[in-house]
């Protein structure tokens, strides 16, 4: 539920048992080349659906061609992805956030759904209360309460704050409580990608990275080089501070569950590999395995409103299987033991899909 897709990125999902992608993010013109040359069988990958990325102009603009200053530049960039068959909007960081209802409402009008990242200067409750559908990236979260201390989350701030607060923020006070009230009563859907900051604040220079220490050696020197970077920098005397953190994300996406605020898997990592690290992180939070299950496909399918024809093994959907060696119901982890992966009733061998990669099975 949350990808960027690549070039390669493709049979990496497919081999990791993942036949639907939600892109967040892309060039435009790369993304629907991707998306035809699937489509029509010449190449290997997931099924997408698109979402429209939008940035205001500025120093620390995302990567998108697509600007949003004014009313009247929403409204093109809107209708042009509604044309283009997106089915939804992602706003980001540097969005002026007294143009955020308007995006919300031209979108909604054309009955595509708004996410992103709550813009700088803009509260999450703010962003909640202007209509916003979903919010990605747990820190979103955090830094609604942090808000006295970091207002531009253009910068790596974002990121910062939460790691030296994170752990101190009180979970069951009533600003918090208060807080999940307004999330559930505007159904929103939180996309926490877990992986990302767990990699931000766990990890250390030199040392092989936890969200990918049960694969890198499968990998090619070069991809398993990158896991040896380590995270954030961290203060001297915080580095329990920044496992904490950690901890408090696992900890608050276990509260966004109980509380029934629907909850995606989404990465924004590494393709098929991440989203597997992602769902034992939500089985570490507590969540039970089978609902980390659900979570993944039917719970997925509910937000990007393909239930009727993806999501759970029904007749009449679409003929998307997984086979595993082992039982996640069970033991999470065993997601990563693809046996054969089925997409539209055409069958495909993770173990010779990996090895076009340079990837050992």
């Amino acid at each position: 539920m949350h990808v960027h897709m690549g070039p390669t990125d493709g049979m990496l999902h497919m081999a990791a048992g993942v036949t639907s992608v939600r892109d967040l993010a892309n060039d435009n013109d790369a993304l629907l080349q991707m998306k035809r040359e699937i489509d029509s069988g010449t190449a290997i990958g997931p099924r997408i659906t698109m979402r429209g990325f939008m940035d205001g102009r500025g120093p620390y603009t995302g990567p998108t061609k697509v600007f949003v200053d004014t009313e009247a530049e929403a409204r093109s960039a809107i209708d042009n992805y509604a044309k283009l068959g997106y089915e939804g909007i992602k706003v980001y960081s540097s969005i002026k956030p007294e143009l955020v209802p308007t995006i919300i409402k031209l979108a909604h009008e054309k009955g595509l759904r708004v996410s992103g990242h709550v813009p700088a200067f803009m509260t999450a409750r703010q962003f909640v209360e202007a209509g916003a559908d979903e919010i990605q990236h747990i820190n979103m979260l955090f830094l609604n309460f942090f808000f006295d201390e970091v207002k531009d989350t253009r910068t790596p701030a974002r990121f910062i704050a939460v790691a030296e607060r994170g752990a101190t923020l009180d979970l069951n006070s009533l600003p918090v409580q208060a807080f999940l009230r307004l999330l559930k009563d505007h159904n929103t859907v939180i996309d926490p990608t877990l992986t990302a900051f767990e990699g931000m604040f766990v990890d250390r220079p030199g040392k092989m990275s936890v969200s990918y220490a049960a694969i890198a050696d499968r990998l090619p020197p070069q991809v398993r080089r990158e896991f040896l970077a380590g995270g954030l920098p961290v203060p001297e005397g915080k580095d329990a501070r920044y496992h904490e953190s950690q901890l408090a994300t696992l900890r608050m996406t276990k509260l966004l569950y109980d509380s029934g605020i629907p909850i995606v898997a989404g990465t924004d990592g590494l393709p098929g590999f991440t989203l597997h690290r992602e769902l034992e992180l939500y089985a570490q939070a507590g969540i039970s395995p089978p609902e980390v299950l659900r979570i993944a496909t039917l719970g997925a399918a509910r937000v990007a409103h393909k239930d009727k024809e993806l999501g759970s093994i029904t007749p009449g959907k679409l003929a998307d299987l997984v086979l595993i060696d082992g039982d996640p119901a069970k033991r999470i982890s065993d997601v990563r033991r693809t046996a054969l992966v089925m997409k539209d009733g055409a069958l495909y061998e993770p173990a010779a899909l990996y090895k076009a990669l340079g990837v050992k099975p």
